[in-house]
């Protein structure tokens, strides 16, 4: 499980443009066009990087996940919900923990949070969840030896984790209708436009750095 990545995708976003005009309405505050360059599915904080893909919209932001996750609905969520009613919203952040959030025809139907511990679970399991058992995801001799080894709490852990990550990935066929770490080397290199917010560099607080990317 060695992926990071702090993706956002929007499908069937017709003939939207990208530029500063969609990257306020979305909530974005205080980004700047640095240059047109390949995406980068794992952006720096701060950065920001926004692409489309077969009529599919991608925006690469470490921070973007929060706006979904908080308990009541961010500007920022009902901006996108706003500019794109009726589309599959998907908000993913993969590498220390996984983390996402489903929005269907504007309303927010999945919702996970699963690190050491299972912080967020909202809605009911979707189809792509639904399948998964645990003889699915583990091999035959780890999962003997997790049933064997592990308390029931233990191995109830380590299945939530790995079904939050398997489930994230499949997910991205929404998108690309293979999952993104099935794609071929070459079919990553999308190009996008790339922002950058100047006025978190001098700010040490991660939390305040958090808000003052986004529209409060």
């Amino acid at each position: 499980m060695g992926w990071k990545i702090f993706m956002t995708f929007i499908k069937d976003v017709g003939d939207v443009e990208i530029n500063d005009d969609l990257i306020k309405s979305l909530g974005f505050k205080d980004f700047e066009f640095i240059e047109k360059t390949n995406f980068n599915e794992r952006p720096e904080i701060g950065e920001l990087y926004v692409s489309k893909y077969n009529n599919h919209l991608l925006i690469a932001n470490a921070d973007l996940i929060w706006q979904f996750t908080k308990p009541e609905t961010s500007k920022t969520e009902k901006a996108f919900i706003e500019k794109f009613p009726y589309s599959d919203i998907f908000s993913l952040n993969l590498g220390y923990g996984t983390y996402f959030c489903l929005i269907e025809n504007g309303k927010k139907i999945r919702l996970r949070e699963v690190g050491d511990d299972i912080y967020q679970d909202f809605g009911e399991l979707i189809p792509e969840e639904i399948n998964l058992k645990s003889e699915d995801l583990f091999e035959e001799k780890e999962l003997k030896f997790m049933k064997e080894e592990l308390t029931t709490a233990a191995f109830e852990q380590q299945y939530q984790s790995c079904l939050a990550f398997e489930t994230a990935f499949e997910l991205t066929k929404r998108f690309f209708a293979k999952r993104y770490d099935e794609l071929e080397l070459t079919e990553y290199d999308f190009q996008s436009l790339k922002y950058r917010n100047f006025k978190i560099e001098n700010v040490q607080d991660y939390g305040v750095i958090t808000e003052m990317q986004f529209e409060q």
